[in-house]
């Protein structure tokens, strides 16, 4: 199908009379199967269109599709602009008469950047590079296309258009001389073909041919997304260019290249240098930016938390100026959820006010992510968006006024709304997921401040099954976030519904560690985590237990990441629950720390290494203690788990089938740490089914031969 051909109906998302009339149901696993997500709202330059990346999942291939959709802002339907099946990141021309994006094909070549026009026709590709395109950005002038590629001239000599040659059946030993060398999600680093800047031609002829496409950026080093200057004579982007960074604090600095550079250069012009990370930046008319970053101390912290920074004058700028912090706002950290589009992204709010005094940007609170306007000079913050919605992208016209966001909530994944920053009006204008909704029954979902075991309030919310009757028990079930330093809140958890679904209680919080009340609260935990955070999440246990409508012998623990660690922890320090299913979990700290894909060679979470100090990781790790667990437990993990590499499952695996205690262990082939959040479409289903079965068994009797329990 071309791009003029996609005839997708997009009132067809929408939930009809009959459907809404329909009885509703629990949440299943497979409704994961219906979601729709909103990724990367981009808003028109005139403020009047908003292009977006739709998600979907095509159940007959068991992959997920991306199309490019637009919605007006001032009403009528959503339509699709292409027909995917893998397009995404539309970038709208200064002019707003053309979409720049990215085209995977089929097969085996890579992404490409195409243009479309917006008055009718067909897409163009502009680059056809051996190692693809990516992250489009426009001139002021409209005439160029700034972008990313792994494209290395000097080792690619195929030309243009052909296919790679495919690699050979028995590869070669791969020699290692770096500490990191492969990324979760990401596979093996080509050292050989770092991420640098190029430039195109923006501009067709009748045959559709551009410019041929223009290397800038030369070097050893990756370097991030590019955005124009606002004079268009150079490009910025953000890049970490020490041989060894794993040794030091993080320090992402800001770069620009001249747009007109003869050849490429190694050696760009520093704009910003200082202690610590550029997260985020954005550039205001009379050439001042703003950034999501941090200026750190030389000590190491368990967290940093990201403030606002401002850099101006002379470059490089070694000391930029911090803006004043008026209220516990985090910056450029959003709240957890596992329903944040699977594929297609988005960007971090952040932008300049039209009146060039205050920067908009995304900030998070207790649990909560908004858009907040902050006055550049007063630190002062306004809340544009509202407490109860989880910001999860957007964007701005170029005036600063009305912005495209994807806003989500505790029970939908997220829909598409435009905010008038002056006015304060937020309009919803795409929701794809009503008809799926107006078919499900979800339980309610309480937001509450239990007492931990001294006295400190812990952030927390509770999940009723969809028929809750306060004077009946149910069994309960303690979700525990990863991270540690992350936070839930008000994002949609298709897990939590499930399992609610099922008739249980869900319980999940943010326990000490977790991040939105502060750097005090989130470094708590520095050099014990496993610890008062474990203690907070036994006190919420017993503050829900209190309210007399939990069975306080049919109690379970589930967790990811940070929070396979704190389930296998709990079980083995407390017998106070009936069941517990641990996903992509720690149980070995020594081995973790020198087999994940991450390197901590800084005192972050443990003072020295597991060589220096055996002592200090054999406490903090659950299989120390592993004699001590008698929980029944499922042990959850990815194959090609490289953050938690899947022997720390092992490890648990086989030391409690050794002592006969009851476990089974679910390994998924292909999948990594991101299996929950983005994995194949039909193990997530998998996945959600072996948590919610081991519970059914546990905590209501139900049979699950298959776990030969």
């Amino acid at each position: 199908m071309t791009d003029s051909q996609a005839t997708l109906d997009a009132g067809a998302a929408n939930a009809s009379d009959a459907t809404a009339a329909a009885p509703r149901r629990p949440m299943r696993e497979e409704d994961l199967l219906e979601l729709v997500w909103i990724a990367d709202p981009q808003m028109s330059p005139d403020g009047a269109h908003v292009a977006f990346t739709r998600v979907e999942v095509d159940a007959a291939e068991d992959a997920y599709r991306t199309a490019l959709w637009v919605v007006p802002v001032a009403g009528g339907e959503a339509r699709p602009l292409t027909a995917g099946p893998r397009d995404g990141q539309p970038r709208w021309s200064p002019d707003g008469r053309r979409i720049a994006f990215v085209r995977k094909p089929d097969g085996e070549k890579p992404a490409q950047i195409h243009v479309l026009p917006m008055d009718g026709g067909e897409s163009a590709a502009l680059t056809s590079l051996e190692k693809g395109a990516s992250n489009p950005a426009w001139s002021p002038d409209g005439t160029r296309i700034a972008f990313s590629s792994e494209t290395n001239p000097a080792l690619d000599r195929v030309a243009p258009g052909a296919t790679a040659p495919v690699k050979p059946k028995n590869e070669p030993g791969r020699v290692v001389t770096r500490v990191m060398f492969r990324e979760n999600d990401i596979g093996f680093y080509d050292f050989d073909h770092p991420q640098h800047v190029w430039v195109t031609d923006a501009l067709h002829d009748e045959r559709g041919a551009g410019g041929a496409p223009r290397q800038l950026t030369t070097g050893r080093f990756n370097e991030g997304p590019p955005r124009w200057s606002r004079d268009g004579r150079s490009v910025l982007f953000t890049s970490d260019r020490r041989e060894e960074p794993w040794f030091g604090l993080d320090e992402n600095r800001l770069y620009a290249v001249a747009a007109d550079v003869a050849a490429p250069v190694d050696g760009a012009e520093r704009v910003a240098e200082f202690r610590g990370p550029v997260r985020e930046f954005a550039e205001a008319a009379d050439g001042r930016i703003a950034v999501i970053g941090a200026v750190l101390p030389e000590k190491h912290s368990s967290y940093d938390q990201m403030t606002l920074l401002e850099i101006a004058g002379a470059r490089p700028v070694t000391a930029p100026r911090v803006v004043p912090k008026t209220g516990r706002t985090t910056w450029g950290d959003g709240v957890n959820s596992d329903q944040h589009p699977p594929r297609g992204g988005g960007s971090t709010p952040l932008a300049w006010a039209a009146d060039g005094a205050a920067v908009v940007a995304l900030g998070s609170r207790e649990g909560a992510s908004r858009l907040v306007r902050v006055d550049a000079k007063t630190g002062e913050e306004r809340e544009l968006t509202p407490s109860d919605r989880d910001l999860i992208a957007g964007t701005v016209s170029a005036d600063g006024r009305t912005w495209a966001l994807t806003l989500g909530s505790v029970d939908r994944p997220g829909d598409l709304y435009v905010l008038d920053a002056e006015s304060g009006a937020l309009t919803k204008r795409y929701a794809p997921n009503d008809a799926l909704f107006a078919r499900v029954s979800l339980g309610s979902v309480e937001e509450v401040w239990l007492s931990s075991f001294d006295g400190t309030k812990i952030h927390a919310w509770i999940v009723k099954p969809p028929d809750f009757d306060a004077t009946k028990q149910y069994p309960l079930v303690l979700e525990i976030h990863g991270g540690p330093h992350t936070a839930y809140g008000v994002g949609f958890f298709h897990e939590f519904h499930v399992l609610a679904g099922a008739g249980n209680v869900v319980l999940y919080t943010n326990p000490r560690g977790s991040t939105s009340y502060g750097w005090e609260f989130a470094n708590v935990i520095q050099y014990v985590f496993p610890g008062d955070d474990a203690k907070d999440l036994l006190a919420a246990v017993e503050a829900v237990v209190a309210r007399g409508y939990i069975d306080p012998k049919k109690i379970g623990v589930t967790g990811g990441s940070g929070g396979g660690l704190l389930t296998n922890w709990l079980i083995a320090q407390s017998d106070r629950f009936a069941a517990a299913c641990t996903q992509r979990c720690v149980t070995d700290w020594a081995s973790m720390m020198y087999s994940a894909d991450f390197a901590m060679f800084g005192p972050f979470w443990f003072r020295a290494q597991p060589h220096e100090n055996p002592q200090e990781y054999a406490e903090r790790s659950p299989g120390t203690y592993v004699d001590r667990i008698h929980t029944p437990l499922m042990i959850l993990h990815s194959e090609e788990d490289w953050r938690t590499p899947i022997a720390q499952g092992e490890i648990l695996f086989r030391a409690l089938k050794y002592m006969k205690r009851p476990v089974v262990m679910v390994r998924f082939p292909g999948e990594n740490h991101e299996l929950s959040r983005s994995g194949t479409p039909s193990r997530r289903v998998q996945n959600q089914r072996h948590i919610r079965r081991w519970f059914d068994h546990w905590l209501h009797g139900l049979r699950a031969d298959e776990y030969g329990v």
